[in-house]
């Protein structure tokens, strides 16, 4: 009896997949991908990031709260253009201001993006990590070796399986004032690549623990922005709360 039963079941399957052939059915089961080497995916990583690029104008908001030496909690709204920028705070620890206060900075390099921040061959060594899967997403990580001493070094880098981009950049800051690690998450606004979260945790003066957490939101992308936007506004009375002294990336040598 079991004979002849386990010969109808294999019958059945013989049928079922003559079934599928002709019907054209097994062309749409689920086939093994391309196994890519990690040579391959730093070169595609290589070429999707020449191929990125930057917004000439965008605008976006950023809430910033840090512990440790200082607490304290804001919400920003930013414009940028080229090398200009124009930050507003509007929230302080809760707090709408009735009147934001402005501060406009020119020749500033933004130093959360991507073309300022991703690891390169000509910077970084790469060893390849392993690869995630979540699902359907793919990602590839690789730790990240900076050539030569750097007071900001990215550590390992996490390559989204579609774009190749960085997903994810975590840091590691060493310098006389600070040392500690950190992440920057990235993801995909219309068709640019723009940071979305950073965080970081480092000892600064005299061993005291300090923390920060920024997140990024409602990014647009004009065309252009009006010169007046970036205009130095008039003097106002009311003392100006401090700004924000993010410590995550450290900004490159000579900028303002």
């Amino acid at each position: 009896m079991r004979t002849t039963a386990r010969l109808v079941i294999r019958a059945l399957l013989c049928v079922t997949l003559v079934t599928f052939i002709a019907t054209g059915a097994l062309a749409e089961l689920p086939v093994a991908s391309d196994v890519l080497t990690p040579a391959q995916i730093l070169a595609r990583y290589a070429a999707a990031l020449a191929k990125l690029k930057t917004p000439k104008a965008m605008s976006f908001d950023y809430s910033v709260a840090q512990l440790g030496l200082r607490d304290m909690e804001q919400t920003h709204h930013v414009y940028r253009s080229a090398l200009d920028e124009r930050d507003e705070t509007r929230i302080v620890d809760g707090y709408v201001l009735p009147r934001p206060t402005i501060r406009i900075i020119a020749n500033r390099i933004y130093r959360y993006d991507l073309h300022a921040v991703a690891p390169t061959p000509a910077a970084y060594a790469f060893s390849y990590a392993g690869t995630q899967l979540d699902g359907d997403d793919v990602t590839y990580v690789f730790h990240t070796s900076p050539v030569g001493t750097r007071s900001f070094a990215v550590s390992d880098v996490v390559l989204d399986g579609k774009t190749f981009l960085p997903k994810t950049l975590r840091f590691k800051i060493a310098s006389d004032v600070a040392h500690g690690s950190g992440e920057l998450a990235y993801v995909p606004a219309e068709k640019y690549w723009v940071i979305s979260e950073a965080q970081v945790s480092a000892h600064v003066a005299h061993g005291a623990l300090a923390r920060e957490h920024i997140r990024w939101s409602n990014y647009q992308f004009p065309s252009e922005l009006p010169a007046s936007t970036f205009a130095q506004p008039r003097a106002i009375l009311a003392p100006e709360p401090d700004a924000a002294a993010t410590a995550t990336p450290a900004p490159p040598p000579g900028a303002p």
